[in-house]
């Protein structure tokens, strides 16, 4: 007999179920409600047409500048019992701010005044009457005056020109420092009328007809304020061109660089003690004139075309710095040019070299000369 288990039985243990309640079927889903149309979208406010962009106005031109013309002149009336024959002169001047060596054959300044010198005195087409006179400061030595009167020139020694107030002056380049002693041109009162050039000139054509130019007449002095002015005076000149890329002869709108500032390479006087005192005055006041061109600007002050002694314009034929081939066909009578180089003349091929070959042509010369004159001492 089987043994009686002492454990409960698991059915004794374990409690009945608890019946659930059912479980109560979802409630069907609510039809979502049908979404409300979108209000229609408000027509866009009309948009204003953009404003075109305002065109871009051109600059307005620049109003021409008025080209300055020259002032009313007063003559001086000729006085026709006066038969007394004008005494003229050409003077140049030299002074060694550039080169002072020995080899005067190196010294192209120089050179250049041999050839000016050369063409006065020798050469048929260019030959003149009146007197050729170098101006020499007293840096210029002995060999150089020697040479010069051979070639036939007056060689006329001045002090150099200064003034108790005058160390405002500096120009701008060293080869000027002495250019103010030109001035003492006014004191050569054994002149009558002069006509002064640098020595970087040259001749085409006779310049002795420049003196019978309408310009180049006696004027009597403006009444002014200012004390101590000649009554009668003469100043002619040119103004200058900018380079060889000018009509000719030149014109305010064809070439020609400042109206009514004369270029003092190329300028006719009448000497006058009074004029020269009148110098030395501003010379002797601090910013009187711009000293970067001293006697240049010395003498556009003194004579500037709306003061009491304008200076006169002679005809744009007689002289031009940069000179152009066809130039040379119309009527050119001197140019101021260096014969060694010429930076603004550009492609002017011909007259490049007719500049160059009056160098040799003066040399050529002096020396068949020479030669004939040796030969003619040795047989003598």
């Amino acid at each position: 007999m089987p043994a009686l288990s002492t454990h409960k039985s698991i059915h004794q243990e374990i409690p009945p179920p608890v019946p659930t309640e059912p479980v109560k079927p979802a409630e069907p889903e609510k039809p979502a409600e049908p979404a409300k149309p979108a209000e229609p979208a408000k027509p866009a406010e009309p948009v204003e047409p953009a404003k075109p962009a305002e065109e871009e106005k051109p600059a307005e031109p620049e109003k021409p500048k008025p080209v300055p013309t020259p002032p009313p002149y007063i003559d001086v009336d000729p006085n026709p019992a006066n038969t007394k024959e004008e005494k003229l002169a050409y003077v140049t001047f030299l002074s060694e701010t550039v080169d002072s060596g020995d080899n005067l054959e190196e010294d192209k300044y120089f050179q250049a005044i041999r050839i000016l010198i050369w063409q006065f005195l020798h050469k048929p087409e260019t030959r003149t009457k009146h007197d050729v006179v170098v101006m020499v400061t007293p840096s210029v030595g002995q060999k150089r005056r020697d040479r010069l009167k051979k070639d036939g020139a007056i060689v006329y020694p001045v002090e150099y020109l200064h003034t108790q107030n005058d160390s405002w002056i500096h120009p701008e380049q060293h080869r000027w420092d002495d250019v103010m002693t030109k001035m003492r041109v006014w004191e050569m009162t054994q002149y009558d009328r002069i006509l002064m050039l640098d020595g970087d000139s040259m001749l085409i054509r006779s310049l002795d007809g420049v003196f019978d130019d309408p310009g180049a007449q006696l004027m009597k002095t403006k009444p002014s304020d200012e004390s101590g002015l000649p009554p009668t005076y003469l100043l002619a000149s040119l103004s200058e061109v900018w380079d060889s890329s000018h009509s000719f002869p030149p014109g305010p709108t064809t070439g020609l660089k400042t109206i009514g500032y004369m270029n003092a390479g190329f300028f006719m006087l009448a000497p006058s003690l009074a004029a020269f005192e009148y110098y030395k005055r501003l010379m002797n006041t601090p910013g009187s004139f711009d000293p970067k061109y001293p006697e240049q600007n010395l003498m556009n002050h003194a004579h500037s075309w709306d003061g009491p002694m304008p200076w006169r314009e002679i005809a744009y034929t007689w002289n031009i710095r940069c000179p152009k081939d066809e130039d040379f066909d119309q009527g050119l009578v001197s140019v101021h040019e260096k014969w060694w180089k010429q930076p603004y003349i550009y492609n002017n091929e011909k007259t490049k070299q007719w500049l160059f070959s009056r160098r040799w042509e003066m040399k050529g010369w002096y020396d068949a000369l020479e030669e004939v004159e040796s030969r003619h001492s040795n047989t003598a």
